[in-house]
């Protein structure tokens, strides 16, 4: 079986495409570069790599041609100098081409790697697959308009499965990188609303194994969709805390409130726009830290055998030594 993977020099792209390599399976990337000159990579010469762009339809048809299996990763990912038109172009646009494509070569499954962001604020809780999706952000709404465009295409007969992940952490993860400066440096973070709204984050070697399992349960899982999510539900507070006790940070957690927060936030962004600078605080920040992110996994669970190992301090403790290894903190 080969497996073809976007996104595959990503954090959790490279994470798949070691995995997959390891399970014996044939792998094809879809690089914009030639995959040697990516420094994370160890993989190069031991796939098939097609330079090209996800935007780009002839590049597509060269990487899906003789394919069994599509991972979709690809994506414009959430950042604040990204234009609304770059979300459009890759997340809406470039996943209709891909499928278009996988269509007309006769892939056999298409995975979707969508996000459980595009649920919005959860109105219940735990949120599973049948609860209503109202997503606020450019990423989160274009991964959506894509998830709308593949159900379509999945009740026309098209192969294929949305999965959609809670926050991925874990080695490689460069994002968590500045809120551990900050804890280690201020040794002070403000919790919007006490940091009482509950977590429930995937370790990535969990997102892993779930990915592979629905590529080996195909005939249970095509034309549906799950969410996956961690093994622990936590709040914010004990995840700040967790990690404030791993690198060794005596960290203050006053009270932010949440209103009071999305005004800073809308101060911050304006300012930034001003000055053309990143802020430091964020509407989506804010929704982030100050919203419930907690989910049902009891499909997953059920039909291809989910069930997530890595703990919460276990994993934050394995992204830290990578990030000490790596001289990142």
């Amino acid at each position: 079986m080969e497996i073809l993977v976007t996104g595959a020099t990503g954090f959790i792209g490279a994470r798949l495409v070691e995995e997959l390599l390891n399970c014996g399976y044939r792998v094809r990337v879809l690089t914009r570069k030639p995959v040697e000159q990516y420094k994370n990579i160890t993989w190069g010469k031991k796939v098939t790599s097609v330079q090209g762009d996800i935007k780009d339809r002839y590049s597509i048809k060269k990487a899906v041609q003789g394919v069994d299996v599509v991972v979709h990763l690809a994506a414009q990912l959430g950042s604040w100098r990204a234009r609304q038109e770059d979300y459009i172009d890759v997340n809406y646009n470039g996943t209709k081409l891909l499928v278009e494509e996988s269509g007309n070569a006769g892939v056999q499954h298409f995975l979707y790697i969508s996000t459980a962001g595009v649920f919005g604020t959860l109105k219940n809780i735990p949120a599973d697959e049948t609860h209503p999706c109202s997503p606020r952000y450019p990423y989160e709404k274009t991964k959506f308009l894509a998830e709308q465009y593949i159900s379509k295409k999945i009740q026309d007969g098209f192969p294929a499965t949305i999965i959609r992940p809670s926050h991925i952490y874990g080695p490689g993860d460069l994002n968590t990188v500045p809120l551990i400066k900050i804890l280690q440096k201020i040794h002070l973070f403000p919790l919007i609303g006490g940091g009482k709204s509950l977590f429930q984050p995937l370790y990535i070697d969990d997102l892993i194994k779930g990915i592979i399992l629905v590529i080996n349960n195909r005939n249970t899982v095509c034309g549906k969709l799950y969410v996956l999510a961690g093994k622990e539900v936590t709040t914010f507070k004990k995840y700040i805390l967790i990690t404030s006790k791993l690198i060794g940070a005596k960290v203050l957690t006053p009270t932010f409130p949440y209103i009071f927060a999305k005004f800073v936030a809308l101060l911050n962004e304006l300012l930034a726009k001003i000055l053309n600078i990143e802020p430091v605080l964020t509407r989506f920040r804010v929704d982030f830290f100050g919203g419930h992110q907690c989910y049902n996994i009891k499909r997953s669970q059920h039909d291809f055998g989910f069930n997530p190992e890595v703990g919460l301090e276990q994993g934050i403790e394995k992204a830290i030594n990578w990030y000490r290894y790596r001289k990142l903190i």
